[in-house]
């Protein structure tokens, strides 16, 4: 595993020691040569304690500017019922702390509301019902939350996922699996701005991710970590037979760390997302499909790259174009933009996915979220 240097922050104070003997109650000549030999001993003392001094300064402005090895991680799950299912990100640092988190979660709701990108595709393929889209209910916050008031809800939903995620943030692996062993009531009222009766489950899909980032390539940052923030969006960077989900880890000026999968309609030999069988049994996906990871179908989804001339599985792609991307300037990444994408493709020398440009893109819009 290879560690990435994004920003370089170090300013070593020098101190100047001034040293003083003294002596006293001995011949003249005796005591000269003892101050002598004090001085230099003592003189070699204070260096050496000099030099610790300045080495400490400097680890400790290391640390105020501060150092953190960080990964990322994303994992679907089944959080709240069988009508939906959660995508959910976590950043971690080296101490298994949350740097950030990031919840959403996708139901099927009728063709009135905003679907995920290519949703017209999915309808006229079959593998979704005419009159529904799978939409992502932070999109359609309003909506979503109109229905939750009508069931008593004081809290949009959108409002209750960013308060799960700042009770996580800052707290490590071990801290939230505590609250495995509390009843659902118990985590409420722990998480105190969430209102939603399944924050458990929230909870515990954030330990998940943070688990899987675990497993991930590290970048080293330098500086405020509590300023970088986790965004993310759903596009469409590859044609229109699925949607991409980027995610980027951003402190407003450069992407730190970025993260993408993408969900397309497979067959049910494949491993669908969480609650794909109860989106059969409502009619909203076709009798014979699940809407399935990438990544978690790396090996499938790959094995058809491949008849179609692919020398990388779809996993190391995303992987590639994450590594290219991180520790890089949104600004930087916004030029490429205006290139073909034979140029951009050539310029990702570890990814070799026709479509690098659309997924660069999606990144660079999160970022900019």
């Amino acid at each position: 595993m290879k560690k990435r240097n994004l920003a370089v922050a170090a300013a070593v104070l020098a101190g100047t020691v001034v040293l003083t003997a003294c002596g006293g109650g001995q011949k003249a000549e005796t005591t000269a040569a003892a101050t002598t030999a004090a001085a230099a001993e003592t003189t070699a003392e204070e260096t050496t304690a000099a030099e610790t001094a300045a080495e400490e300064t400097t680890e400790a402005e290391e640390k105020t500017e501060g150092t953190a090895e960080l990964r990322i991680g994303q994992v679907e799950a089944a959080a709240h019922g069988d009508k939906c299912f959660a995508i959910v990100t976590a950043v971690i640092d080296s101490n298994d702390t949350i740097v950030a988190s990031y919840i959403d979660e996708y139901q099927f709701l009728s063709t009135n509301e905003t679907g995920v990108p290519n949703s017209e595709s999915f309808a006229e393929s079959g593998a979704v019902a005419a009159d529904k889209v799978l939409a992502s209910k932070r999109v359609n916050d309003a909506y979503y939350s109109e229905m939750m008031k009508k069931a008593g809800s004081t809290k949009n939903i959108a409002a209750n996922f960013d308060e799960i995620q700042n009770y996580a943030d800052g707290k490590t692996i071990a801290e939230l699996e505590e609250l495995s062993g509390k009843t659902p009531e118990e985590v409420v009222d722990a998480v105190s701005s969430a209102t939603l009766v399944d924050t458990q489950g929230y909870v515990a899909a954030i330990v998940d991710a943070a688990k899987a980032a675990q497993e991930n390539d590290a970048v080293v940052y330098e500086g405020d970590v509590d300023s970088l923030s986790l965004k993310r969006i759903e596009a469409a960077a590859h044609g229109d037979k699925c949607f991409t989900v980027a995610a980027a880890l951003t402190d407003g000026t450069n992407v730190v760390l970025s993260y993408l999968d993408e969900y397309q309609f497979l067959t049910t030999n494949e491993v669908g997302v969480p609650n794909s069988e109860s989106f059969a049994e409502s009619g909203a996906v076709a009798e014979g499909k699940v809407l399935a990871s990438k990544r978690v179908n790396d090996a499938y989804y790959s094995e058809m790259m491949k008849k179609a001339g692919s020398t990388k599985n779809i996993a190391e792609n995303f992987d590639g174009i994450q590594s290219f991307v991180n520790g890089k300037a949104i600004e930087e990444l916004e030029a490429f933009s205006g290139k073909t994408p034979e140029e951009v493709v050539d310029a990702v020398s570890s990814a070799t996915l026709v479509d690098t440009q659309g997924y660069i893109a999606a990144i660079v819009e999160a970022a900019k979220q």
